[in-house]
């Protein structure tokens, strides 16, 4: 699909829609657009967690987030209770279920091996009397084997954390099938990725380079399976994920927490800060300013797209003043009273950010000279430099949050602003962002 009109037109059918919708319920959600680099959307313009509320809700991720072209949708391993706000992520009492999860990695022209390598996973938990509430997802390039969340007991569930559950029976298995993987002479690669904030591919989802779908069958279809069931457009896939049977997975759980152990005693819920100085990777003043200023803008208006557009300019412009040796000032100053009745603002051709002005192209971007700064131009310089240091949309989430903590009079006045609000963190900024980001672990 390389045009990405046949993205959106994929999206738009009900039925993956729907199985977005039924699957992603309850699960943090990220978004992956079309991009050189890896690039998540895990948030949304309030800061809160993605989370799939209501059918149309896919539909607006696609608008919302239409600068990164969002082309894959996941899931987090874990579903909660409460998804409305950051610290909901961060309090394990509030994760409901968690579903274990083996990753077959291989090449997409292996496929046969890997679907080999999937049933022996899956005739281990025969073995363990899982049966019924195993499912499969074919990924795109791998596979993954899945037991339902739903197949533990509630009694169970009072006295055991799902993470701890679900790390220790993927754990569990992986040492039972590795043996017997050894003799296949494979390539393939079965890896315990079950963390706090895992997510994986859901179900119809696109795969984010290849043009498969993400589909689901039970084990009766594996000696059946053939790649062409991927086929975006004529994709067969059973919503095999809604079959289980609840308490089925008690005793492999138990029996896999007794020789593993859970998550949490293994890694721990948060690692411990690394001693010796880690060496932070380099990112200019400019993006730093840009990021911020953009950040500002989109909290006074809320437009992205102008926000976006705003921050590359008043980089550009205060990096100009800086090389000249000359005051940043608004190129058009307004009354204290105008401003406190107008604080955003825009006029033929010059757009108002409190005391703070910019001018306008013919269609609506800032400018300098005969140059504009458009939110694509804002992409390739600012958003791709970041994402090649930390994840955009933590340093975005980060950027608002601090911003945040400022009276809005500080945000509207252009040298408050410079010398409260940037100059503080212009050298900072980033590197807070990235070892808060590394000693977290990774954000995807």
């Amino acid at each position: 699909m390389e045009d990405y009109s046949q993205v959106l037109e994929y999206y738009s059918n009900p039925k993956v829609v729907e199985e977005l919708f039924n699957y992603g319920r309850g699960r943090w959600i990220a978004i992956e657009g079309i991009s050189d680099k890896r690039v998540f959307v895990r948030y949304d313009r309030s800061n809160a967690p993605l989370r799939l509320q209501h059918l149309d809700d896919v539909k607006g991720f696609l608008k919302s987030f239409w600068f990164v072209k969002p082309r894959s949708f996941y899931g987090s391993v874990n579903k909660y209770e409460r998804l409305s706000e950051v610290k909901d992520l961060e309090d394990i009492s509030n994760i409901k279920y968690s579903t274990p999860t083996w990753d077959i990695d291989n090449d997409v022209d292996k496929w046969r091996e890997t679907i080999r390598v999937c049933k022996l996973i899956v005739d281990e938990l025969e073995k363990e009397g899982v049966i019924k509430s195993v499912y499969l997802k074919w990924s795109g390039r791998g596979c993954h084997v899945h037991i339902s969340e739903e197949a533990f007991s509630v009694d169970f569930l009072r006295g055991h954390h799902p993470l701890d559950t679900a790390f220790a029976i993927v754990e569990h298995i992986i040492r039972k099938v590795k043996p017997r993987l050894a003799g296949l002479n494979t390539s393939v690669k079965i890896e315990n990725k079950i963390d706090l904030k895992r997510v994986f591919t859901l179900p119809l989802s696109l795969h984010r380079q290849l043009d498969y779908s993400c589909i689901c069958f039970k084990p009766d279809d594996i000696e059946s399976f053939d790649l062409s069931w991927a086929d975006p457009r004529n994709f067969r896939h059973k919503p095999a994920y809604t079959i289980f049977e609840k308490g089925e997975a008690d005793e492999l759980a138990e029996k896999a927490l007794s020789e593993v152990g859970g998550y949490f005693k293994r890694v721990g819920l948060m690692p411990s800060p690394v001693e010796e100085k880690e060496e932070t990777p380099e990112l200019g003043r400019f993006q730093v300013m840009a990021l911020l200023q953009a950040a500002r803008c989109f909290l006074l208006t809320g437009d992205i797209e102008k926000s976006k557009s705003f921050g590359l300019n008043r980089a550009i412009f205060y990096a100009w003043a800086k090389r000249r040796g000359v005051e940043a000032k608004p190129p058009i100053r307004r009354e204290a009273a105008r401003l406190r009745e107008k604080p955003v603002e825009e006029e033929k051709r010059v757009f108002y950010l409190g005391n703070e002005a910019a001018y306008l192209s013919d269609d609506g971007w800032l400018m300098i000279g005969n140059t504009k700064q458009t939110p694509q131009d804002y992409d390739n310089q600012i958003v791709k430099r970041i994402s090649g240091i930390v994840p955009y949309e933590e340093a975005w989430r980060r950027a608002l949050e601090y911003l945040k903590k400022f009276p809005r009079e500080v945000l509207l006045d252009q040298q408050k602003f410079f010398n409260q609000v940037y100059k503080p963190v212009r050298d900072s900024f980033i590197e807070t962002v990235y070892k808060k980001e590394t000693r977290l672990g990774k954000l995807y």
